[in-house]
């Protein structure tokens, strides 16, 4: 069986599931689309539904929670890059930068779990898969967590925020945190001042300096 948060009756995967003879059952899941198994969920995206949350921020929340809550959890991203890109404003390195980050990042708290990032052309396909990882984790009947919101610290936070920058992971973020105090400072700082942390090095300040003067809603 697979429990289906009630947003995804707009969804045609649900129906899928059930065609291939796959259980589902609607739920209020209070973290992801589909869980699989006590340990196992999966938050599903249409691609630019997934742009609209990396520019917005809102991404980085769901994989905080997913991690938290999950010792493994995919975040499935569904449709063509080429078409998508077509039409927005982010550049294809940008947009497979930002896969590549999503699926190293970690909750410094609770399970502290790995997200895996799948793209996937079509709902047929993201149903496929589903229907196989089902039948991989097994045929016990999932179970609803109970949410585990640990408040992060200012400190962890603010490492969160900025692990997730271009070319920025945690150890790196921490580097700058400690160097500037804050993100006031970091972000007003140029980028000798951020080249001279260990670490950084002079092509990724000028990437950070060039982002941090960017407007948004300006061009690429």
């Amino acid at each position: 069986m697979i429990l289906v948060d009630h947003r995804e009756k707009r969804s045609v995967i649900p129906a899928k599931l059930q065609q291939f003879g796959v259980e589902v059952r609607f739920e209020d899941l209070p973290v992801g689309d589909y869980l699989i198994s006590d340990n196992l969920c999966v938050e599903r995206k249409e691609i630019n539904d997934y742009i609209t949350s990396l520019t917005s921020g809102h991404l980085h929340t769901q994989l905080y929670e997913l991690s938290t809550n999950f010792e493994v959890s995919y975040l499935i991203v569904e449709g063509i890059i080429s078409e998508a890109l077509m039409y927005r404003k982010i550049k294809r390195e940008a947009y497979l930068s930002s896969l590549a980050s999503a699926s190293l990042k970690r909750s410094p708290e609770g399970k502290r779990g790995i997200v895996q990032i799948v793209n996937l052309e079509t709902a047929f396909d993201t149903a496929l898969f589903l229907k196989s990882l089902d039948e991989h984790a097994g045929k016990m009947e999932p179970r609803i967590p109970k949410l585990s919101r640990v408040k992060r610290g200012v400190k962890d936070q603010l490492v969160f925020i900025v692990s997730s920058l271009p070319g920025i992971g945690e150890i790196r973020a921490r580097r700058l945190l400690e160097h500037f105090g804050d993100l006031k400072t970091l972000v007003n700082a140029d980028w000798k001042q951020i080249a001279s942390v260990p670490g950084i090095g002079s092509k990724t300040a000028k990437e950070l300096f060039s982002l941090f003067l960017k407007r948004y809603g300006g061009e690429e």
